[in-house]
């Protein structure tokens, strides 16, 4: 995954963004979307959002919706910050600043309370980059 995102920034998008797909869709289809699999769409729903083509902002719903469709335990934790921060990189994609400051409030808070200091500080620099 984190190769394929290091070819985006090299410049070859299609093709990374094909290999993520495929990541995410195994880590799936072996039972593994609830442990490998949660940081894995986390980093294909950020390069969908990056780059926004044609698709991108619907194919990075549907695999948000996927993660939060996974059947699991209650208060898995890791799921829920992830899908916190991936809803918030979301709603600034459509340009929803009333749904990015709501759901960003709600990941800053929640990483500060769980002690995640990774996603803590991506928080804040969601928060002071402004957008």
């Amino acid at each position: 995954m984190y190769l394929a995102r290091e070819s985006v920034r090299n410049g070859d998008r299609d093709k990374a963004i094909a290999s993520m797909r495929a990541a995410v869709d195994q880590l799936d289809r072996e039972g593994q979307l609830l442990s490998w699999g949660i940081p894995a769409t986390g980093v294909l729903v950020e390069t969908l959002l990056d780059g926004c083509a044609e698709g991108d902002v619907a194919e990075a719903e549907a695999a948000i919706e996927r993660l939060a469709a996974a059947p699991a335990d209650e208060g898995l934790v890791m799921r829920e910050i992830w899908l916190l921060r991936m809803r918030a990189l979301l709603a600034r994609a459509r340009g929803d600043d009333t749904a990015y400051r709501d759901v960003l409030d709600r990941y800053r808070s929640m990483a500060r309370s769980l002690g995640f200091g990774g996603h803590t500080a991506w928080a804040e620099a969601m928060v002071a980059s402004g957008e």
